[in-house]
């Protein structure tokens, strides 16, 4: 916490320990951690500076962040089966799964909605889901919203 104000972790950006951030003073909520990158802090910044506060990971940070990540790759058969063997193996708990697959191209794309405790252990998943078969892609989804699906077509 900043003090003694309540902090919580933005949704917009989801930060992660280990990442620059910085607080911005809510109405009523407290301080919220943005990711100093994050596009909607950029603006609070131009719009509200007097509401912007320095803030830094502490001692007892929260034990587990949720980030959404995307993983590209050459589709084959057991590529799901592989990704959620490794993430089990890496002891990751995952929040949401969206798998949607271009059949005219070959193309899988897996949208993960995951938790980590910082971004070292970030860093060591994306190195270790690169070296599966096919994958030629993993990336972190900025402004991400775990409760977005991506959708082709129909209702």
């Amino acid at each position: 916490g900043v003090g003694n104000l309540k902090t919580s972790m933005a949704n917009c950006c989801r930060p992660v320990p280990g990442e620059p951030i910085i607080g911005f003073i809510t109405q009523g909520r407290g301080v919220t951690v943005h990711r100093q990158d994050c596009s909607n802090i950029l603006q609070l910044r131009l719009d509200e500076p007097q509401r912007i506060i320095e803030v830094e990971w502490g001692e007892r940070a929260q034990t587990r962040y949720p980030v959404t990540i995307e993983i590209q790759a050459w589709d084959r058969y057991g590529l799901l089966r592989d990704v959620t063997g490794l993430l089990g193996n890496e002891k990751v708990n995952v929040l949401a799964v969206n798998t949607l697959t271009d059949t005219d191209e070959g193309i899988a794309r897996l949208r993960i909605t995951l938790e980590v405790d910082g971004l070292e252990s970030l860093g060591r998943l994306f190195s270790r889901i690169q070296q599966l078969p096919n994958v030629t892609e993993v990336r972190r989804l900025r402004n991400a919203d775990p409760d977005q699906h991506v959708r082709k077509g129909g209702a």
